[in-house]
């Protein structure tokens, strides 16, 4: 278990896809709430930046397309672990579309990834219901991911252990849930955080520290220090 753990973390690239227009008029959201796209384009050159210069990684671009309002999302598209890469079947029928056009798998091919690719009909999968811990894989089962893709999961990655997580009144288990370090969850505040919280405390609170961030709407900025501490930065 400490083997697999000591290499937890270490990144070397990272592939991102650029924001479409289409993203503030035709993208998937609840609520009705209005996007401002230059905000939007403003955050994600921010975070390409500190994925490029602060963290030192390789960044493979990919270009949008405006056919696919949802595709800057792209953790949604895979999941990938070690050599390996899982091309997903997301759960809403609109983002299929990000899978079929090949961008994203053409991208991870170019990576010398292992390609494993999701075909059954009945599975559906949003890399956004996958969290890596290090140890296993959280699988949330969500309205966009089922029973049956957290079990082709489970077969792409042996080593690991799989679990699920149910998810209720959010998008995806990371909407609310996030690794902050090694053996240390960041989870939200929020009903719907809270109900998973009640689970992974029953189940798999022993192998994993949690920290409870008390805003639900924030931006937060974690930083792991050598000593161990946390310095948690909230921008409400």
């Amino acid at each position: 278990m400490a083997g697999l753990m000591s290499g937890f973390g270490c990144f070397t690239h990272a592939v991102v896809r650029a924001v479409p227009q289409s993203l503030a008029r035709d993208a998937l959201r609840s609520g009705g709430l209005e996007v401002d796209l230059l905000k939007v384009q403003e955050e994600y050159e921010e975070y390409v930046s500190v994925l490029k210069h602060r963290l030192g990684l390789e960044v493979l671009e990919l270009p949008a397309d405006e056919a696919l309002p949802d595709c800057v999302f792209v953790e949604d598209a895979a999941v990938v672990c070690g050599d390996t890469a899982l091309v997903s079947r997301p759960g809403a029928q609109s983002r299929r579309r990000e899978v079929k056009n090949r961008a994203v798998k053409a991208a991870l091919t170019e990576l010398g990834l292992n390609i494993v690719e999701m075909t059954d009909e009945s599975a559906t999968l949003d890399g956004g219901d996958v969290l890596f811990t290090g140890r296993e894989f959280f699988v949330g089962l969500s309205k966009r991911t089922n029973q049956r893709g957290a079990e082709i999961l489970a077969d792409a990655f042996k080593d690991y252990a799989v679990s699920t997580v149910p998810v209720q009144d959010a998008l995806h288990l990371k909407s609310f849930c996030s690794m902050a370090g090694p053996g240390l969850i960041a989870i939200g505040s929020s009903e719907a955080a809270q109900k998973a919280l009640k689970w992974l405390f029953f189940t798999f609170v022993i192998l994993y520290k949690l920290v409870i961030i008390n805003v639900i709407s924030i931006k937060c900025f974690l930083e792991i220090q050598t000593t161990g501490k946390i310095k948690v930065r909230l921008e409400i």
